[in-house]
């Protein structure tokens, strides 16, 4: 079974997915991430492993929740099976920018941008699209694969997408669709926008949300993409359940809806569109917007930091 999913974040936890839960993995430690204002603690996060320095107090109390959030992950946890090189992605970040040719050297200039810059993880990533697409398009009748589909555009531009790469393979084509939210076991109610929120121990407990996904609909799903490469829109965006082509200010009024009044940090701005909004879609483009503003004298630069765009500090004009 090849599992194909649309982000990085996702591949790996599928990776994780496939051998979690009884013999899989099991038990972690800690390292505890201190953020100090005046010899005061103000923030602590769980981030990793042991560091070797004892914690004290509300620290442990941390890891003793995130253990037993673990352990009860573990209780739950449904191995997928197979192995990490059945998993495949396509990040290419449809929903943005041209998609005439989304494999074309003009997709890789892109995306290379949009890594700001590092060159060798965009060069690994990019490799790994190139393989999995053509792996896709080699299917055969024999060749089952399974689609790990979300709520956000890029997830449903590159169900379209993989919908064209596998029209006429014959292979025995599924998808699980992420349900928008998760009652817990212990009564906790958890809201789910794309697959890279949900903990790889997890992933099994949706198999049960898997459909087939029959000729005729990749057939359907392989001419709406057809349909928006041609329209090769700025922006695509999911309207009312159905991927549409938008302008590129389509997220600009999400954008102004959390510019406060008075100076901030472009880092809050952006942070405070994804994570009250839910856009889908990553802090790339809202950057691009907020440069835009910037050109249209919409904001006002206060203080540029060159070599790390988030952190300049802009205001309303």
């Amino acid at each position: 079974m090849l599992e194909l999913c649309f982000d990085m974040s996702t591949c790996g936890a599928l990776r994780v997915a496939q051998r979690c839960g009884g013999s899989g993995r099991k038990g972690f430690g800690f390292v505890l991430s201190r953020t100090e204002d005046g010899g005061n603690v103000t923030s602590t996060t769980v981030i990793g492993f042991d560091d070797g320095k004892a914690p004290a107090g509300e620290e442990i109390h941390q890891i003793q929740r995130a253990q037993r959030r673990q352990a009860a992950l573990e209780r739950e946890a449904i191995p997928l099976g197979g192995s990490p090189s059945d998993v495949l992605v396509l990040s290419l970040g449809l929903d943005m920018g041209d998609i005439r040719e989304p494999l074309g050297a003009d997709r890789w200039d892109l995306l290379r941008r949009w890594c700001d810059g590092d060159d060798e993880t965009t060069d690994r990533d990019w490799q790994r699209n190139l393989e999995a697409a053509e792996r896709l398009r080699s299917c055969g009748s024999r060749d089952a694969v399974r689609i790990w589909v979300d709520h956000t555009p890029y997830g449903a531009c590159g169900l379209l997408h993989a919908a064209s790469l596998l029209k006429d393979t014959k292979a025995d084509v599924r998808v699980v669709f992420l349900p928008p939210w998760r009652e817990r076991p212990d009564g906790v109610v958890e809201t789910y926008l794309g697959w890279g929120e949900v903990e790889p121990e997890l992933f099994g407990r949706f198999l049960s949300r898997e459909e087939p996904l029959p000729p005729v609909m990749l057939g359907a799903m392989a001419h709406r993409w057809e349909v928006l490469r041609q329209e090769n829109a700025p922006l695509r965006a999911v309207v009312n359940g159905r991927v549409r082509s938008v302008g590129e200010d389509f997220y600009d009024e999400m954008i102004r809806r959390h510019l406060p009044e008075g100076q901030t940090k472009i880092a809050n701005i952006i942070g405070e569109v994804l994570g009250r909004e839910k856009p889908g879609i990553g802090d790339v483009w809202l950057a691009e917007r907020i440069r835009q503003m910037l050109s249209t004298g919409e904001l006002r630069m206060l203080r540029e930091d060159r070599e790390r765009f988030y952190r300049s500090v802009v205001e309303r004009t």
